[in-house]
């Protein structure tokens, strides 16, 4: 057995005999993990405690790396002052260094959580005792929360999963199990520990020190009351009902809230599907900047198919049924839990805006096709969708809403607009020296005036900016447009409407009118007419 190095609580060691896949030896690399975490962890851990002596140089613990042993990941012999150690198996055969060293620092963290509720069990303090379930079960919880990777490369499935599928004994909430090898006790035990620190919104700290004899009187320490079975019981078997609960993909499934108080989170990410390819090309005497001249500069229009991908979590819920719109058309068929791979196709109207160099981007209301792939995994909900065919920037509203398998009948949603930029417009190189050197002039002089990043940030996009920043325009516009609709039959509602909508955007109720009136005119009012020239019909109005 190697020394690897020494702190001030700590020896560790590893046993340089043990090789890996590869025939070199692993368990150092180990070893230099729990080197680097040790301290850190201990400092924390015993205030979690309240341990102030008992451990430093004079008694200090070994952490020992070894082959590994069929008792499980690790073990400890106790708290016996300066004898105390904590072995850790190596995972000889795991051949990704990091995962292996996560996971034995998630074994330090348990093992020392052990060593500490030994300790205070011979100074007096009986709660926690490692050999029973309950204290099984706060050493996976510690080491849990602070290795969580490293905890669920190891163990794989939650261990709640055992006494969730099985007929629910509660007994082990009134008298902890006094061994630590029975899943079912332990599993009860993490779920419960759990339930007081997600659900009823105790820390680690104060769970450890109102610890009693059994989980009940934790309970009853922290909360003042003596119902922790009924109360935890009611609770689990009304969002996870017994006998049709599936495997839950973590230990921790609180809090469970009710309406209003539950959440759902979307995000949405869109990169490119396949290679770019040109779908226009041209001339076109137009100015790079406005204090630019006029001049012919050569423009492309390229497409470049994207990939949505959204992503929908919750919180507060059990066991979430998620549900997809795209532009207010459901998705058919919805995804179901436990279908990983639901696909099928929509058609939806959306706002679809064509570039072109000579004129004002054009945006028209079309059909598209959306052709997706849905379904659960983790209790979360992702949705991969294209759009193929589509040339231009397609502006899009992607809404998931989730409700309750058992528990209730209410409804959550998350929503989010995005364009899918699926063609881009560039120019040729000149085109942007000459933008750059009209444009300096102009942001010198602006500079000793304006002191406001997003009025450069815009100015630095023109004449063609981001379609994000149109995009919003656009919704606005319409939002505008329809509110001027009901004004004409109802309008009280829609001065209503018009005064929450600008109050909650910080813009003034008249923006928003002048908004909608200029949808109208544009709607009613061509384009004005530009130069263009094509390579093969010269010049062009448009």
């Amino acid at each position: 057995m190697q020394t690897l190095g020494q702190t001030a609580h700590f020896n560790i060691q590893y046993d340089e005999t043990l090789l890996g896949s590869d025939g070199n030896p692993n368990a150092i690399s180990r070893a230099q993990r729990v080197l680097g975490v040790c301290e850190p962890e201990f400092g924390l851990l015993a205030s979690w405690y309240k341990i102030t002596d008992g451990f430093g140089p004079d008694n200090r613990i070994t952490v020992q790396i070894i082959a590994d042993f069929a008792a499980g990941g690790a073990s400890n012999n106790g708290y016996k002052g300066s004898n105390t150690v904590i072995k850790i198996g190596n995972q000889t055969a795991n051949a990704n260094v990091i995962a292996a060293g996560q996971s034995s620092c998630m074994s330090f963290v348990a093992e020392l959580v052990e060593v500490f509720a030994s300790y205070r069990n011979q100074h007096g303090n009986g709660a926690w005792n490692a050999s029973k379930s309950d204290g099984e079960g706060l050493s996976l919880l510690c080491a849990r929360e602070q290795f969580g990777t490293g905890y669920s490369l190891f163990f794989g499935t939650p261990w709640v999963n055992s006494w969730l599928q099985s007929s629910r004994d509660t007994q082990w909430i009134n008298a902890s199990e006094n061994t630590d090898k029975n899943p079912l006790s332990f599993g009860l035990s993490l779920l419960f520990l759990y339930y007081l620190k997600s659900q009823l919104n105790h820390s680690i700290p104060d769970i450890i020190a109102a610890g009693g004899d059994s989980l009940a009187q934790t309970y009853q320490n922290l909360t003042g009351k003596n119902d922790a079975t009924a109360a935890f019981s009611q609770l689990i078997n009304k969002y996870f009902r017994p006998g049709s609960t599936p495997q839950l993909a973590t230990e921790n499934p609180f809090p469970l809230l009710e309406g209003l108080r539950r959440d759902v989170k979307l995000s949405l990410d869109s990169e490119p599907e396949g290679k770019p390819f040109r779908v226009n090309e041209g001339l076109a005497l137009t100015s790079p900047f406005f204090t630019c001249p006029k001049d012919l500069y050569k423009w492309f229009v390229d497409s470049a198919p994207k990939k949505v991908t959204c992503v929908a979590t919750v919180r507060g819920f059990g066991l979430p049924i998620y549900r997809w719109r795209i532009n207010g058309v459901d998705l058919n068929p919805p995804a179901q839990l436990g279908q990983p791979n639901v696909q099928g196709s929509i058609t939806v109207q959306a706002t679809v805006t064509t570039d072109h160099a000579a004129q004002p981007s054009t945006s028209v209301l079309q059909d598209i096709l959306v052709n997706y792939g849905v379904g659960e995994d983790d209790f979360s909900s992702s949705l991969v969708f294209d759009l193929p065919g589509v040339v231009g920037h397609v502006d899009l509203s992607v809404e998931a809403s989730a409700s309750e398998r058992f528990a209730s009948s209410h409804v959550s949603w998350a929503a989010q607009s995005i364009t899918i930029d699926n063609e881009t417009l560039y120019w040729e190189p000149r085109y942007y020296v000459d933008r750059e050197r009209c444009m300096k002039p102009f942001l010198d002089v602006a500079a000793r005036y304006v002191r406001s990043d997003p009025f450069f940030s815009l100015v630095k996009t023109l004449p063609d900016p981001p379609q994000e920043y149109t995009r919003v325009i656009r919704e606005l516009t319409q939002a505008s447009a329809q509110i001027g609709t009901l004004a004409q039959h109802a309008p009280d509602q829609a001065r209503e409407l018009r005064y929450a909508m600008s109050s909650a955007l910080g813009i003034a109720p008249t923006v928003l009118e002048e908004l909608g009136k200029a949808n109208i005119r544009s709607a009613a009012v061509p384009h004005g007419v530009q130069e263009n020239f094509n390579d093969e019909k010269g010049p062009q109005s448009v």
